[in-house]
């Protein structure tokens, strides 16, 4: 039983960290063509001057808000790899004192760390859950009261006038709501891999053979 919810945890955080890494491929895709167009804008001005300006290609100009899209999409990639890292252990870790301690004491090290973990997860996931649901300017009603009472009208006022990014003008709460669903897939996996540890350390020779790596090291 524990060894088939293992592999589905790992598959859901493998397909997640994928799904993750079409983030990193739209910022390094935006940032190789904005510095293509920034460079072939500066020699077309160097060869043709203010005539330049006057052609129907006069137009050529670095990707507009290339900071605030490249910032998003490695943020989505870093959210969505944080199920993985934790299940993997790929957390970063100093272990220059593991080797002498015994096998008994690194699995109570394994269990502490994997429980403040989970805290962490808990206290991002309601933060991300405040920025979402946090009462607007110059109102006293929280958002998800509105939702459950059905004031639809009210919602979608406040949805409008949300805040937005400063070059963009993107809406920000959807992004909030991605970061969120990532956290909270975050913390499950969290709560997983302390019943992992607890199972290891109650049953050693149940952990041994989990086929996890043991992460990165310092």
């Amino acid at each position: 039983m524990f060894a088939v919810l293992d592999r589905w945890m790992e598959r859901g955080a493998a397909g997640i960290a994928l799904v993750g890494g079409l983030g990193l491929i739209l910022a390094i895709s935006v940032t190789c063509l904005s510095v293509v167009l920034k460079l072939v804008r500066r020699s077309l001005d160097a060869v043709l001057g203010r005539y330049f300006e006057t052609v129907p290609w006069g137009g050529i100009r670095p990707v507009l808000g290339e900071e605030e899209l490249v910032s998003f999409a490695v943020g989505f990639a870093l959210f969505a790899a944080l199920p993985w890292v934790m299940l993997k252990k790929g957390h970063i870790r100093i272990d220059l004192l593991e080797p002498w301690f015994g096998a008994r004491l690194n699995r109570w090290l394994d269990l502490i760390g994997d429980l403040a973990l989970t805290v962490i997860a808990y206290l991002i996931m309601t933060q991300q859950w405040y920025l979402i649901f946090k009462k607007a300017r110059r109102s006293q009603d929280p958002l998800l009261d509105l939702v459950f009472a059905g004031d639809w009208a009210t919602v979608l006022e406040r949805v409008r006038v949300r805040d937005e990014s400063q070059i963009l003008g993107l809406k920000l709460w959807p992004l909030h709501i991605v970061a969120e669903v990532c956290v909270i897939l975050f913390f499950i996996t969290a709560v997983y891999c302390c019943l992992r540890s607890a199972r290891a350390l109650l049953r050693p020779s149940a952990g041994s053979g989990n086929g996890t790596g043991e992460g990165g090291h310092v």
